[in-house]
Parts: C-alpha cells; structure tokens; sequence
C-alpha cells in the first residue's frame, strides 16, 4: 500500500510482500535490499536491533535500516497510510548523508 503509493509518486521501491521477498529471513530480507542499494523499513526493531551489529560483526554492511513506530503509524488509524508515505516521501528527498550502515528512526 505504502510502496504503491510511493512508485506513484515517482520513487523506486519495493514491498517485502512481493513474493520473491516475502520468503526470505530478516536477515537475509536486508542482504537482498542492500545488493540492489536500498534500505529495509520496518517496524520490527526488536529483529533489526539485533540483525544490524550481527552483519557488522560478520564484516557485512546495509544500506540502510529505517525504522516505524507501529504507535505512530498505526494501520487502524484514519492517517494510515498517507502519513507513513508523507514521513518516507520525505526521508526519500533527504537521504542520510551515509552510504552505508545508517539506521533512521522515522518521526
């Protein structure tokens, strides 16, 4: 829904409901984001918390963790998900400054 409406806007993304992606581990969900340069948005800190220093340790990089609050961007909510691509609309026009092993809590 949120990356539809992104490629609406013009932006290259992907969802990780496509099923070349849905199969795959979190871990393996951010190798395959960060070979084709993207980063993995998720609301699922608590994996990512842990899969992001297990690469680094490993000598891996990621091109990016941005994280959702399932509070903020509640899909019950009357906002969802107009607000979620707002606030990644914007992300999207002032990437971090780093190419790599950047983590991004969304507002």
């Amino acid at each position: 829904m949120a990356a539809e409406a992104l490629r609406a806007q013009g932006h290259d993304v992907a969802a990780a409901d496509d099923p070349m992606l849905a199969a795959l581990t979190d871990e393996d969900l951010l190798r395959a984001a960060s070979r084709d340069g993207r980063a993995v948005v998720t609301e699922n800190a608590k994996d990512f918390d842990r899969i992001v220093p297990n690469l680094a340790g490993g000598g891996e990089h990621h091109t990016g963790v941005v994280f959702t609050s399932p509070q903020r961007y509640h899909r019950g909510s009357a906002a969802y998900p107009a607000n979620l691509v707002s606030a990644l609309a914007a992300l999207l026009a002032d990437p971090p400054t780093d190419q790599s092993d950047w983590v991004h809590w969304l507002p």
